[in-house]
């Protein structure tokens, strides 16, 4: 699966079954995201900063950390 052009199997090991897990629950989280969240996601696996994200997506800081806490509490 590719979002705004990364490429989700980078992030996981397709040989260790922990890691498969792992990238088909975060697969299902993104399904249930906007676009607009499901990139906030994405950028945020990529490894980019809460400020980054914002200044790529046109949001706040603070509102990229309160959507990444909502979607943290929706994979718990």
């Amino acid at each position: 699966m590719e979002i705004e052009g990364y490429e989700i199997n980078d992030l996981f090991n397709s040989e260790d079954l922990e890691s498969v897990g792992r990238k088909i629950d975060f697969e299902r989280l993104l399904t249930t995201l906007s676009e607009r969240d499901r990139k906030i996601a994405v950028l945020y696996a990529f490894g980019h900063t809460q400020a980054e994200i914002g200044a790529i997506v046109g949001l706040s800081q603070r509102h990229i950390g309160r959507v990444l806490e909502k979607m943290s509490k929706r994979l718990e």
